[in-house]
């Protein structure tokens, strides 16, 4: 193998060589040298010249290009070509794998090696983001002198695309496979069924579609809340759509031409309630013949369970050629298979010690079918439940620091973390923001994801077989949605899969800022979520001053002012550093790029309440990764927002809140505010109860006020957030320390958190 010089080095060169502006490439090349003299010009007679017919995929990809139509010649011997891109097949690039490319830029001549086709169509894709973007004709647009050596990093670079909950018509399939193939990722997982909706034909069972494939549409309610298929006679209107086997052949066809993998998702056994609406006698029973409820798990002793699986499964195999078939498997409720006759009748057979075991004879009994047929099966990585076969492969989608355990257990595994790879959470805390599923991941922290554990052995590493981004559609009912909730984090996705090297932030928001202009050519409706002002506080504990920081994640300019007026205002000013607030203000904020605003005016309330900065003492456990800064959340003058997920909120499950503050000195207080959220979707309800005492010594408190929550129970589960401070006000105390204590909202049978972020003493 040729020696390289790795991206950081280049990079570095790339400075020294005067006069040159660096290569703005997104993912980042691994190697790109820049070269001293003349730029290649392009001319009205620029050709492009091939040596071999395998190439001429990509050159006519390339003649396609905005502006370009340059006609395609073969080489001949001693022939004079004048200014050409030459694009040609050589077996002595072998070192750079099956994607692999070179492209070198002379002043007389482009020219693009690859040793495999699929080497010269990423070429293709970055002279896209190369050559200038003139519609009337490129001649006379120049390119630097310089030598691109690139290849990817790992060989699974994927983006999924859940059209389940909310169905996407075949020509947004086809723009999300060309918006996939721009940032060189090349698999396409399309999740095309779901407990909520069928969208693939199946010709041996129609019902699948012809019921399956529509729900029931229920003013106020979401999709996944009291679904119910729609059939034939009803007269409730009905949402949905299915994929033909035609249409499916069109799309892999597609995809193919771009170098691109479909892998198909079929749930089992878990996530199929659709299924059982279409079919009832496949559901559990009890010892008695009565079927048990309709929680979307198959029976694992039903032959019918897995005759109609098996007959699903070889069409799908006949219209997806992957390697690999995606089985679901996770989020699997067994509370069926403890109930039901026959599949504890399976468990005493075989011996099976738990319900896991259930799960994984079900698994594994798909993955001998897959392997039979010449495929491999995948699931999520909950299919590790039991004992799985050693053949199968996981995509692990929990939070990236328990990645590395499941590396350990010896799986090939695609990446795809929760925590830093779901585009369907916020991608900023602004409550312009639209609804999104809960948590967290900006761009800036979708860019800093490392795939690779910095605590996992070597020995370990080649279980990682790449990375992926998730897209849930609970809240993307249409493309525009998708495309606002993939871009720009897809370009940040596309690094992570693509480069290897040092990450370096402040370049990749360069290049971006770049890439932005090609959004808008290509009529993507992108977020502008980075550009928006965000502020953070942090609490000098010396002089109890609040220290107000405003940013954004992509370059911009930032007006604020002080006096309630939105920027730009007269008493605008433009943001050059850290704002110190000696009492509480409201801070409005905008970003403007070349004299324009980019977004809305944001709004941040900046309270400096009498506990800022007080000593605190927690009496709960904080659980998982809603830790905040502990005790101190409460106290650090810094509000959590509309956003339950943004690491602000102390997070407590199943267990009453309860905290004691200290304050500086014995101080009068006359109101306290305890600031919580509300997602009951998600098991998250405001308290029941809030009481507060205060005290003089600390050991000695007496109650001063109590409040009731005072709502009908049963309380609804809905994904409405809604925030709220709960003031309790009583006549002026004097105090040294204060405690506040609330108690959880029980709900059977499922796990209650209470969240809260501040404990405002006035």
């Amino acid at each position: 193998m040729k020696p390289l010089i790795t991206t950081a080095a280049c990079f570095l060169l790339a400075l020294t060589v005067a006069g040159q502006a660096p290569i703005h490439i997104i993912p980042e090349p691994y190697r790109v040298e820049h070269r001293s003299g003349q730029p290649f010009v392009f001319e009205n007679n620029t050709v492009i010249v091939l040596s071999d017919s395998a190439a001429l995929p990509a050159a006519r990809r390339l003649a396609e290009l905005p502006g370009a139509g340059f006609p395609i010649k073969w080489r001949q011997k001693g022939g004079e070509v004048g200014k050409a891109i030459f694009i040609e097949l050589g077996p002595e690039k072998d070192y750079l794998g099956d994607e692999g490319y070179t492209f070198q830029v002379r002043p007389q001549a482009i020219s693009i090696q690859a040793f495999r086709p699929a080497g010269l169509f990423y070429a293709v894709e970055t002279a896209r983001q190369l050559f200038p973007d003139k519609k009337g004709g490129l001649a006379g647009a120049a390119i630097p002198s310089f030598d691109i050596e690139d290849h990817p990093r790992f060989a699974w670079r994927g983006l999924h695309l859940d059209v389940s909950r909310h169905f996407m018509p075949v020509e947004f399939i086809k723009k999300y496979i060309d918006y996939l193939a721009f940032h060189k990722l090349n698999t396409f997982h399309w999740h095309l069924i779901d407990g909520i909706g069928w969208r693939m034909e199946v010709k041996s069972h129609p019902e699948l579609t012809d019921w399956g494939a529509w729900r029931v549409v229920k003013e106020g309610r979401m999709p996944w809340q009291d679904f119910e298929v729609w059939k034939p006679g009803e007269e409730r209107p009905r949402y949905g759509g299915f994929y033909t086997q035609e249409e499916i052949k069109e799309v892999v066809a597609y995809a193919r031409d771009r170098y691109i993998t479909v892998v198909p998702e079929i749930e089992l056994p878990g996530h199929s309630e659709v299924v059982f609406q279409c079919y009832p006698g496949l559901l559990c029973q009890d010892s008695l013949g009565k079927p048990l409820p309709n929680i979307g798990v198959y029976c694992a002793d039903n032959p019918d369970s897995y005759r109609l699986l098996e007959d699903v499964l070889d069409e799908v195999l006949e219209l997806f050629p992957s390697g690999y078939i995606h089985i679901g498997g996770d989020e699997v409720s067994k509370s069926n298979w403890a109930r039901c006759a026959r599949c504890q009748r399976l468990m005493a057979e075989r011996q099976y010690a738990g319900l896991d075991d259930i799960q994984s004879h079900f698994v594994n009994h798909f993955d001998n079918y897959l392997r039979a047929r010449g495929r491999r099966l995948i699931g999520w990585h909950e299919i590790l439940e039991g004992e799985l076969s050693p053949e199968a492969s996981i995509m692990y989608w929990g939070g990236a620091d328990g990645a590395a355990a499941h590396l350990r257990r010896g799986h090939p595994t695609v990446l795809t973390p929760g925590s830093h790879l779901y585009f369907d959470h916020y991608q900023n805390l602004s409550p312009h923001e639209p609804k999104a599923w809960g948590g967290y991941s900006p761009l800036k922290e979708v860019y800093e994801y490392e795939p690779a554990p910095a605590d996992l052995e070597e020995t370990y590493r080649a279980n990682i077989l790449g990375v992926q981004a998730n897209v849930w559609t609970e809240y993307m009912p249409d493309a525009q949605k998708v495309e606002y909730m993939v871009f720009p984090r897809i370009a940040a996705l596309s690094e992570v899969a693509w480069a290897k090297g040092e990450k370096n932030w402040p370049r990749f928001r360069e290049k971006l800022g770049g890439l932005l202009p090609r959004y808008d050519a290509m009529g993507i409706h992108y977020a502008r979520s980075a550009f928006r002002p965000q502020a953070t506080f942090e609490l000098d504990r010396s002089t109890k001053q609040l220290i107000a920081r405003l940013e954004t994640e992509l370059e911009a300019e930032i007006l604020y002012t002080l006096d309630g007026s939105e920027p730009p205002s007269p008493s605008a000013s433009p943001y050059t550093g850290p704002i110190r607030l000696g009492q509480s203000a409201t801070i409005k904020a905008v970003a403007f790029k070349d004299g324009q605003p980019l977004t809305e005016p944001e709004t941040f309330e900046a309270m400096l309440h009498k506990a800022r900065g007080a000593k605190v003492e927690l009496h709960c456990t904080p659980y998982g990764r809603y830790q905040a800064s502990g005790g101190y959340t409460l106290v650090d003058a810094n509000f959590g927002g509309d956003k339950w997920g943004n690491g602000q909120w102390l997070g407590i499950l199943n267990e009453n809140f309860e905290a004691v503050l200290e304050l500086d000195t014995l101080t009068a207080i006359r109101q306290v505010g305890f600031s919580c959220i509300e997602e009951t979707g998600a098991g998250i309800y405001f308290p029941a109860g809030v009481e507060v005492a205060v005290s003089e010594d600390g050991r000695n408190f007496r109650t001063l006020k109590t409040w009731q929550n005072r709502r009908p129970l049963p309380i609804e589960r809905t994904p409405d957030i809604h925030t709220q401070t709960i003031t309790l006000e009583f006549e002026p105390t004097a105090c040294r320390y204060l405690r506040v204590k609330a108690a959880y909202q029980p709900v059977e049978g499922q796990g209650v958190f209470i969240f809260v972020d501040e404990v405002v003493v006035e």
